[in-house]
């Protein structure tokens, strides 16, 4: 039995085994860009969610620092009164 040589001296089984080992190795190349890309999509999407959250985080913290500045105000407000309160009762 004699083997039909080829390109190079291969011979048919010899060179479809290496179109398919170039072809593996060119599906798993694209498959990994396209998962790298997914990737970079997520990313991007999850610093636009981080900077939406952190100016609603700031926005919440100005309320509560407005808040608190009012809170503040009506307690000493009250602890004058308990103090002009003692004053005047002696």
């Amino acid at each position: 039995m004699t083997s039909h040589t080829n390109l190079n001296g291969l011979n048919i089984s010899q060179l479809v085994s290496i179109a398919g080992f170039i072809t593996g190795i060119v599906t798993i190349w694209i498959h990994l860009e396209i998962r790298i890309a997914e990737i970079n999509v997520d990313l991007t999407n999850l610093k636009q969610e981080m900077i939406s959250h952190k100016n609603d985080n700031r926005n919440d913290l100005d309320i509560l620092r407005t808040e608190n500045n009012k809170n503040t105000r009506e307690i000493l407000r009250k602890v004058d009164e308990i103090q002009i309160y003692l004053r005047n009762k002696k």
